[in-house]
């Protein structure tokens, strides 16, 4: 397949020579002749290329022929990109000193040298090219007529892959039956599922089905998806499990740390892990990964779901439960498929039977069924499905498994050499990377793949946007996320896909994961990936890699070799070992693509900004970054550049008015100096995404607010307005607020509009105006989303009622409103003609309004015939004023209310009928819960500082989650039984006695919280809560005893402090394996700190402890230096300890101690006893502050190794 790959590359190759030549040959360069001949010698191997490509799969010598001509076209590229190269240095440099009113002639390089140098390189690839077409002839090689090279136009319809879960044909029972499985509580910990079957069966789109099925989510805390593929290690699994969990990257952190942060997120929390794609056989590394997640979370309920080609695999993994045996689709099956994949092609009774014939091939595997469905949907004519059907693949295939020859169908049948490239170049990321679609489109850009045609108005990213389009309705690309917008932002490839672009790309592209010794001499696409404990043997000569186009790396193993890789286009780096870039990378004169993620690199080279050709600059994640190079706004070619959102940093971004090219540019700070002024975004009308404009108190009024041309860039899809706070700002002109915002009219396709800290008292009549006439079209009808954010002296919200399209309203600090009335729904009382007003309005927030009075019900005063009929969820904060509000909400499931009056509170819940959440709190004078409130569908009920709550209903039946805190007027609790099967959390304080009554039929609960409940004097025996993983009480200064009776086995996580009057701990307690434990502010009478030397359990699984001390306690209790497995200790309140003990240095395992309001601590241990630390916490001890003052106090040198150091939340070490 690699083979018939070269006819591909070559050709795309050489269309662009063609285009490239004409350009250099208009420019007279003084070889004008020699790059006439190139161009001819071109489009003569041009004619033939197609018959070579027919021919080199059965005759050798021309597949040579084809690999020869490759190399010497990418070589007359590289002769060519120098060329324009050079146009641009000297155009950049002239123009650099004639804006320093200075020229010299001498400063250029020299031009004669330049032009004969070039020439002889022109001269030598035109020779070489001529004797390429001679042998040609004598090959035999006929001229034939030119290949199409534009791509089909995708159909204006959703048929992409990520709508994988409706498209699912046949697995509805293979779904039912594991989810019966994963829901269903074992003894065994953690249970395994092992979903087994060959390739392209949809075993990864079984799991999904699982894991977003409803009752899935209701059963389980937490959700993760790794993906594992063949590259089974543990740490970097475990890591993958952290940043499901957070969403954010942890590649810095050590083993050590993520076990500490998983611990942290999963304690005491029921989850469901997916381990996607399993290939290991090694027994050892899989007990090793359980033996983590037994020490992370040992929750019973917690389940694994595998999916894996390998009967061992999952014989290994032990299939607790069962396994599920994929089986393959019947062809009716994959006809569903292929189906709804073509349905925008009108279906003929003869199209229905080629159809149902070629489902019949797919041979049950819905892999193949959709991706020749997806290139069956551009495929509109009965000879074209005609020619599938026929094709020689069927065939040719000697096993039923061998699918890569029917997937390559879909290949061959992009319709242009580009857009096969752009699928080939996919293989350079390793199976199941998260692609970034806007990233993978500015590599094609990079890499040339993405070249408008002559006359075109379309710039490269969009003719990417459609390459990317194209190659998911064929399923070459699939498992799109999108953002709220609904815009995709990244894809994945499936195995077998990536496979085929592997095996066809072998030629081009190596990705490297262990040592290697050169050897790489005829790769183009080079990939350097390793685990950070690996330390690489990597041997590169200059030969070796000149060739490179593409460099990936997460080490660094060019030290000051970078200057070999002359040919590159593109440079990916990351990682933390790279600490440097070397100045040589200015003579990288070919890259377009430069993108550093490196976080301990603070400078960059200066001659970056002599890279010309340059298109995207990506330092986003470059941390320690301070400066940028001076001149890169010499960088004509500048596309795209992203650094992270620090203020000081974004003000170095200068006269980005001189990149005319630019897409992609997220933030402009606003000065007053001529450097960064707001009409530099005048002229650059492709900017596309997102754009933030901050400090807009620097522009002067409407006519410079224009200069920026909003209302001409139609690309962008959110649009930021920020001025400075209050506190900073020195001009008091708020009505230039009003003139600036008034010039800043964006465009109508804008989808996210956001307005901070504007201080005018009205918004611009272009957003009035967006609704003023009933038949025009509104300015807005296309936002999704808008946030008011410190709007303090607004005195009116604008209409918003009648945009279609808006989901997400949040209106924050607009203190000078005192009415929410009709306006904000409509301009109009009789608005009827409507069917709805905020038709598609999901959610609604409104906080610290504090003059806010009335929210009027706008069905009280107009003729509107829904408001709000999709609203989900609403959220009203401290409107402290507020007496007024709508009812109506027909939809509501979540309501968050705060800081108003009960009145408001009543009113809003009085016809709610679907919700599902309720978050009261700091409701004034709420003495009790309207019993209606309290409905069947209720599943999460919070109440916190409802100073004059008294009572609660009875009924409190389905609830799942209950929380009541600071009520001091709630002196008793109602029966909880009604709600015994169902209750999971349950957090109360309250001033009675004793605890709910049928607090003991809930043996559902797993979390149970009892705090400031100072009249509260028994807890019951916990026997029967046979889920309980976490436990805290605290605040109950009355409880003497907590009952010593049965075992509580499923306790994970126990907090038991502040209870004054406590004179002893249960024996239960220290025969579980607790990850955490808190405990401590006992009775004052006692002298020490009480802990039974027998505590075998505890001794090996604790990973946090907490003590709370008192006024007599002088130290803390020795017994803890036999907690071996503790990371993180916690000392807080021991008034009476003013030194450490020395023996804290034999607890090895600890890595973080926290110390908090230990007033008289002075005195740390020496630092051999604290040389495992890796943080350290202090908060509130005056004295040791004192002596840690970073460099002069006389604890200093203890903690000066110690990475982490912070001192009343301040990072000394930074």
């Amino acid at each position: 397949m690699a083979e018939t790959f070269l006819n591909v590359v070559t050709e795309e190759i050489l269309g662009k020579l063609i285009s490239l030549a004409t350009e250099q040959i208009g420019l007279a360069w003084g070889f004008k002749e020699e790059l006439i001949q190139l161009r001819e010698s071109v489009e003569k191997i041009q004619a033939v290329l197609a018959d070579a490509a027919t021919k080199q799969a059965s005759d050798r010598v021309v597949m040579r022929w084809l690999r020869r001509l490759k190399d010497v076209a990418y070589d007359a590229d590289d002769v060519l990109d120098e060329l324009a190269y050079e146009i641009l240095r000297r155009k950049v440099e002239i123009r650099s000193q004639m804006r320093r009113k200075v020229c010299f002639f001498f400063s250029l390089s020299n031009p004669v040298a330049f032009r004969i140098k070039m020439a002889n390189k022109v001269k030598t690839i035109h020779e070489s090219l001529k004797r390429i077409y001679d042998k040609a002839n004598g090959l035999g090689l006929i001229r034939a007529g030119s290949v199409n090279s534009n791509p089909e136009t995708v159909p204006n319809r959703e048929t992409h892959s990520f709508l994988d879960h409706s498209e699912v044909v046949g697995r509805e029972d293979s779904v039912s039956e594991i989810v019966k499985l994963v829901t269903i509580t074992t003894g065994q910990q953690p249970s395994v599922i092992p979903i087994v079957g060959m390739a392209g069966l949809g075993k990864t789109t079984l799991a999904k089905l699982v894991y977003n099925h409803e009752l899935v989510r209701n059963y389980f805390d937490k959700k993760i998806w790794v993906c594992v593929s063949d590259d089974f290690d543990n740490e970097k699994i475990l890591r993958g499990i952290l940043e499901s969990l957070t969403g954010n990257p942890s590649q810095s952190e050590s083993k050590n740390a993520i076990l500490r942060n998983l611990q942290k997120e999963l304690q005491e929390k029921r989850y469901l892990l997916i381990l996607d794609d399993v290939w290991n056989e090694d027994i050892p590394k899989w007990d090793a990964l359980r033996n983590c997640l037994l020490e992370i979370n040992s929750n019973f309920g917690s389940k694994i779901i595998v999916t894996t080609r390998s009967h061992k695999v999952a014989e290994i993994m032990g299939g607790t439960l069962s396994r599920l045996q994929l089986e393959k689709l019947d062809d009716d099956d994959c006809w569903s498929i292929i189906k709804k994949r073509v349905s925008a092609v009108p279906l003929t009774p003869d199209l229905e039977a080629i159809g149902r014939d070629i489902a019949k091939k797919c041979g049950g595997v819905p892999l193949v069924a959709k991706v020749l469905g997806g290139t069956m949907s551009l495929k509109k004519v009965k000879s074209q499905w005609l020619t599938i059907q026929n094709s020689e693949v069927w065939s040719s295939l000697h096993d039923s498994n061998d699918m890569l020859p029917m997937l390559k169908l879909s290949f061959d049948y992009l319709s242009s050499p580009s857009l096969k490239q752009c699928f080939a170049y996919c293989s350079i990321f390793p199976k199941d990377f998260v692609m970034d679609k806007e990233e993978l489109i500015q590599l094609w850009m990079a890499e040339g793949f993405l070249q408008p045609s002559q006359g075109s108005d379309l710039v490269m990213e969009d003719i990417g946007i459609m390459y990317f389009d194209i190659l998911l309705a064929n399923s070459l690309l699939q498992d799109v996320e999108k953002d709220k917008y609904d815009n995709i932002v990244s894809c994945k490839m499936h195995d077998l896909v990536h496979d085929l672009a592997l095996l066809i790309s072998k030629l081009e592209t190596l990705i490297v994961k262990g040592d290697l010794m050169d050897g790489i001499s005829h790769v183009r696409r080079l990939s350097i990936q390793y685990e950070r404990e690996m330390v690489p043997r990597i041997s590169f000569s200059k030969v070796s890699v000149r060739r490179l186009r593409t460099l990936v790396s997460n080490v660094d193993v060019f030290g000051n070799m970078l200057s070999n890789f002359k040919c590159l286009r593109v440079l990916k780096l990351s990682g933390s070992s790279i600490i440097e870039l070397s100045e040589s990378i200015g003579r990288l004169i070919h890259l377009r693509f430069l993108h550093i993620s490196c976080p301990n690199i603070k400078v960059l080279p200066k001659s970056i900004a002599k890279l010309y050709n340059l298109q995207t600059l990506n330092v986003y994640y470059c941390y320690g970054l301070r400066e940028l190079p001076k001149d890169l706004k010499n960088l004509v070619n500048l596309r795209c550049i992203v650094v992270n959102a620090d203020v000081d940093m974004l003000r170095l971004l200068k006269d980005i008015g001189q990149w005319k090219c630019l897409q992609r540019f997220t933030y402009l700070v606003v000065s007053q100096n001529a450097d960064r002024r707001i009409e530099d975004l005048g002229q650059l009308n492709q900017l596309r995404g997102e754009l933030r404009i901050m400090d807009l108190e620097n522009v002067r009024g409407k006519e410079e607010a224009r200069r920026a041309n909003l209302a001409e860039k139609a690309k962008i899809d959110e649009l930021g307005f920020y001025w400075s706070s209050s506190t900073i700002r020195r001009d008091v002109n708020y009505n230039n607020d009003e003139d600036v915002l008034e010039g800043l009219q964006p465009h109508q396709n804008l989808k996210s509009l956001q307005i901070g800290r504007f201080r005018g008292k009205k918004f611009p009549s272009w957003m009035l105006r967006s609704c003023d006439a009933k038949d025009a079209l509104s300015l807005f009808d296309n936002l999704i989303e808008i946030n008011f954010d410190g709007c303090t002296e607004c005195e009116e919200v604008p209409t918003l009622g009648h945009l279609p399209c808006l989901k997400f309203l949040r209106i924050v600090g607009m203190d000078k409103v005192t009415c929410i009335g009709v306006k904000f729904h409509t301009m109009y009382s009789d608005d009827s003609y409507r069917n709805a007003l905020f038709p598609a309005l999901r959610s609604l927030k409104l906080k610290y309004m504090n003059s806010l009075v009335e929210w009027q019900d706008v069905t009280e005063v107009a003729t509107a015939r829904i408001v709000f009929p999709c609203l989900e969820e609403l959220t009203i904060k401290d409107c402290p004023q507020l007496m007024s509000a709508p009812c109506h909400f027909q939809s509501l499931n979540k309501l968050k209310i705060g800081g108003v009056c009960s009145t408001v509170f009543e009113k809003i819940c009085s016809k709610l009928t679907t919700r599902t959440s309720l978050d009261i709190s700091s409701v004034s004078e709420l003495a009790f819960l309207p019993k209606q409130i309290i409905c069947t569908s209720l599943r999460s009920l919070k109440i916190e500082k409802c100073g004059e709550l008294s009572q609660i209903p009875e009924a409190l039946h389905n609830l799942e989650t209950l929380e009541v805190k600071g009520c001091p007027k709630l002196m008793s609790f109602p029966s909880i039984q009604a709600a015994a099967s169902f209750l999971q959390r349950l957090a109360i304080s309250c001033g009675d006695e004793v605890l709910p009554t049928g607090l003991q039929f809930c043996t559902s609960l797993r979390d149970l919280s009892i705090n400031d409940c100072p009249n509260l004097i028994l807890i019951p025996d916990l026997r029967e809560f046979r889920s309980l993983t976490q436990l805290e009480i605290s605040g109950c200064p009355n409880l003497k005893f907590i009952p010593d009776t049965g075992e509580v086995r499923s306790l994970i996580q126990v907090g038991i402090f502040k209870c004054q009057k406590l004179t002893r701990l249960p024996q239960w307690l220290w025969d579980c394996r607790l990850k955490s434990l808190s405990i401590g502010g006992f009775c004052e009478e006692l002298d020490v700190f009480s802990i039974p030397s027998s505590m075998t359990s505890i001794h090996a699984s604790l990973k946090f402890l907490c003590l709370y001390g008192w006024t007599r306690l002088n130290s803390i209790p020795d017994k803890i230096q036999h907690f071996t497995a503790i990371n993180d200790l916690c000392i807080r309140e021991f008034d009476g300890m003013k030194t450490l003990p020395e023996w804290l240095g034999s607890i090895s395992s600890l890595q973080c101690l926290q110390l908090y309001r230990c007033k008289n601590l002075v005195y740390l241990p020496t630092k051999q006893a604290i040389r495992h630390l890796q943080g350290l916490i202090i908060n509130d001890c005056p004295k040791l502050k004192e002596r840690c003052a970073k460099e002069s106090g006389a604890e200093w040198s203890k903690i000066s190794d110690i990475s982490c150091v912070i001192i009343d939340d301040e990072n000394i070490k930074l």
